[in-house]
């Protein structure tokens, strides 16, 4: 679950984290009681607000009208607005990136932190790691070790130990809140030499929300993405939008096959528009509604299915898919499929009635490839 800044910083809050006040500008009284000048800044699940226009000074009643007007009609990576926030203009001195993130690969918590700002911080961790501390918090926060660690950025005793006091509260609201990230962007000094969370991103893991409140300030759009992983989520489908602007949709029997098609895909040139994962207990039912969800996405051209058929039946797998694909006119998007394993046979059988290009036998690249083909064919 993603929050958006306004609901993130409130969550900083209960954890003892100084945050700078953010106002709603959903009411007159509310527009009436921001002092000026102000920071305008739209609230989307959606990063590079900046870079798109959605953060902006506004030094006067008329001009916050105008801002707000403007950047709620902004849309960023297919996301839509869904407020616009004013915050008080700070006399910032510094900016630095304080956050906490899964690492997958390693199995890890890991808490990152640099002093040399935190608007691009992808780029500085690519180009410049050694100005970015990762320090494991696994296993809680160690802040001997922590201190070592920075000691790398000479900070002055005094910010340092600011420094620490944030980090000690942020690693207690990441493991309470069972989030995956939850990220200071910035972490601004200001020229007294406080230190407040200007700006922040939460997201918790979907599976733990059962124990976590009802964090939501502002409800949310519903736009095509959510309305479809809402219909997934109702039929035990994982669904994640990757790019609404990609060409092909992607079916996948697992999530680490469906990885390894994503990537498959890229590799020859595609555009992915999502991630649906069928997960186990798999039936035809469950086949249907996955591939239903693919055939109502008006943004795409095209469908890959991936599967195996281990504990699940290619033959249902495949009815479910047949059925969908003859309900909602699937011949307007070119469908490729590989399909191996218990009652694959069936399932091939079906497939080559609808006229789909098949890898029966062979790999991963080779459906891809085949898609590809028939897409260029069809142009």
């Amino acid at each position: 679950m993603d929050y958006l800044e306004i609901e993130g910083k409130a969550q900083l809050r209960r954890f003892g984290i100084p945050t700078n006040e953010s106002i709603l500008l959903d009411s007159e009284e509310a527009i009436k009681s921001v002092e000026y000048p102000c920071v305008v800044k739209g609230q989307i699940l959606s990063g590079k607000r900046g870079k798109a226009g959605a953060v902006k000074v506004a030094k006067s009643e008329e001009e916050l009208r105008e801002l707000v007007d403007k950047i709620m009609k902004i849309t960023i990576n297919g996301k839509v607005m869904e407020g616009v926030i004013a915050t008080g203009f700070l006399p910032i001195a510094e900016e630095y990136y304080l956050g906490m993130t899964l690492d997958v690969k390693n199995r890890a918590m890991l808490m990152l932190f640099t002093p040399f700002g935190g608007m691009d911080i992808e780029e500085l961790a690519a180009n410049s790691p050694e100005k970015l501390l990762r320090f494991d918090c696994t296993n809680g926060f160690d802040e001997a070790a922590f201190r070592a660690a920075a000691a790398v950025f000479e900070l002055a005793p005094e910010r340092l130990d600011k420094v620490v006091d944030f980090a000690t509260k942020l690693c207690t609201a990441c493991f309470e809140l069972d989030a995956t990230t939850i990220e200071i962007n910035p972490l601004a000094v200001l020229e007294d030499g406080s230190l407040v969370a200007i700006d922040s991103k939460l997201v918790i893991d979907d599976n733990a929300m059962y124990r976590q409140g009802d964090y939501i300030i502002l409800p949310r759009t519903a736009s095509q993405s959510s309305a479809q992983e809402a219909d997934a989520s109702a039929h035990d489908l994982t669904y994640i939008e990757l790019d609404p602007n990609g060409a092909t949709g992607m079916i996948a029997g697992g999530a680490g096959i469906g990885m390894a098609t994503m990537d498959t895909i890229r590799h020859y040139g595609g555009t992915v528009n999502n991630f649906l994962d069928l997960g186990g207990g798999v039936t035809a039912e469950k086949t249907y509604h996955a591939m239903r969800i693919l055939l109502q996405n008006e943004q795409t051209d095209s469908i890959l299915i991936n599967v195996f058929g281990g504990i699940n039946n290619c033959a249902d797998m495949a009815e479910g898919i047949t059925r969908a694909y003859k309900e909602f006119g699937g011949e307007d998007k070119i469908v490729a499929v590989k399909s191996r394993g218990f009652n694959q046979e069936h399932g091939w059988a079906l497939y080559e009635e609808l006229g789909f290009p098949q890898t029966k036998f062979g790999t991963t690249d080779e459906a891809v490839q085949k898609l590809m083909k028939a897409k260029e064919a069809r142009k």
